[in-house]
């Protein structure tokens, strides 16, 4: 009898709701991936493992970008590589112990750049080849150029070298290209997913499978791979790569603090620059970008606060970034010259966690560094959308 009542109840509840109108909305905020969001990377032992590709060959340009975490030392851990003799690689450690980041054409010369990636820590690993020479960027920065003509795309085999030789770490967001990507593109793409659509995308590997032996390509050209050399199932690992999602307004100049950064401050996101007091766990990262505004606003403000900088960054958290010091350039976020505000403690750091709303005040600064660079310490960062304010007019 008691669930006659309750389908009852439900019925009429259901026919008032059809009878009311309910507001339209005219605008959609991207939202974050599902929670608990997982992610996968694909896990290589160094000793026969591999993905069989049959993709096609690509004379330049091209550009292959890839997160690399190498879990030790090994000689000739080749990315991409089709065939012996006359062929080209790509190599995450080039032979011989150098452990250097390198390109190879076989049975001709080997080059390397003076960089050794890191064991334990991700990175971001670009190779950027043209007609005439080929670049090598890590971590979104350039390591210079080897001049190097016709160096052709080969990408039968993701991991496989010569030998037994492969790998010995973990792989994540594999991108391949037919452009010359710039320097802007590779900074501004590194800290995000791709919609998998984008021109000039010849293959795209998230490494979302997270279970099987295929790897799916995840862009439009269905270039799939099959794992081999004794990969199976278990090489699926959860993955900590610093990749962020962030409202669609504000992917201007995307940054990371991640463990790679250590101790170290991020690049600047206009304006805005991070660190950490102590390294992060693997499993602890922010990313933030902004939306690219300047000058002021007295618009969403706290009480006591008189006016805000107009650019907002926008942060997507992993795990607990805590004790972060947030360091402000006034000159660049407002565009003003100089900083007339004085004492220090005028300048509060605001946060909201949607788009619009009033911000409140979660830290004053405690040090003003070269003239217009505002400190704020030990800031527990969360999920949101982070300003600078102040409560006098003439500080911004």
């Amino acid at each position: 009898m008691k669930y006659y009542i309750i389908f009852l109840f439900l019925l009429t509840f259901n026919n008032l709701l059809s009878q009311i109108s309910l507001p339209t909305f005219h605008g959609i905020q991207k939202p974050d991936p599902p929670i608990p969001f997982v992610n996968y990377a694909l896990e290589f032992d160094g000793n026969g493992d591999n993905i069989q590709i049959n993709g096609s060959d690509l004379n330049p340009p091209w550009t292959v970008e890839v997160w690399y975490e190498r879990a030790s030392n090994n000689n000739g851990a080749n990315l991409l590589w089709r065939c012996g003799s006359g062929c080209w690689a790509l190599k995450l450690e080039q032979w011989n112990n150098t452990h250097k980041l390198g390109i190879t054409k076989f049975g001709n010369t080997d080059w390397k750049w003076n960089y050794i990636t890191s064991i334990g820590k991700w990175e971001h690993v670009v190779w950027v080849g043209k007609n005439n020479n080929v670049e090598l960027f890590v971590n979104g920065a350039s390591k210079g150029t080897k001049n190097l003509s016709n160096a052709k795309l080969y990408w039968k085999y993701i991991g496989k070298a010569n030998g037994s030789l492969t790998i010995d770490g973990k792989i994540d967001e594999l991108r391949i290209w037919n452009d010359a990507r710039t320097a802007t593109e590779i900074k501004s793409n590194m800290f995000k997913e791709l919609e998998g659509n984008e021109s000039n995308l010849k293959a795209y590997y998230k490494m979302s499978n997270g279970s099987g032996t295929t790897l799916t390509d995840n862009s439009t050209n269905s270039k799939n791979g099959s794992m081999t050399g004794g990969m199976n199932s278990n090489d699926w690992v959860d993955s900590y790569v610093p990749i962020g999602f962030l409202n669609d307004d504000y992917e201007t100049d995307i940054e990371g603090l991640w463990r790679m950064t250590g101790t170290n401050a991020s690049q600047p996101s206009n304006g805005l620059t991070m660190s950490v007091s102590s390294i992060l766990a693997e499993e602890n990262f922010v990313v933030f970008g902004n939306n690219n505004l300047s000058s002021s606003s007295t618009s969403d403000l706290p009480a006591g606060v008189v006016r805000r900088s107009k650019r907002i960054w926008n942060t997507d958290e992993t795990g607990a970034v805590n004790s972060t010091t947030m360091i402000f350039d006034i000159r660049d976020v407002t565009g003003n010259n100089l900083l007339t505000v004085n004492p220090v403690t005028h300048y509060k750091l605001l946060y909201r966690s949607n788009t619009s709303g009033d911000f409140s005040i979660v830290r004053t600064a405690n040090n003003i560094i070269n003239s217009d660079n505002v400190v704020f310490s030990s800031v527990n960062l969360n999920d949101g959308y982070y300003c600078i304010g102040v409560t006098q007019n003439n500080g911004l």
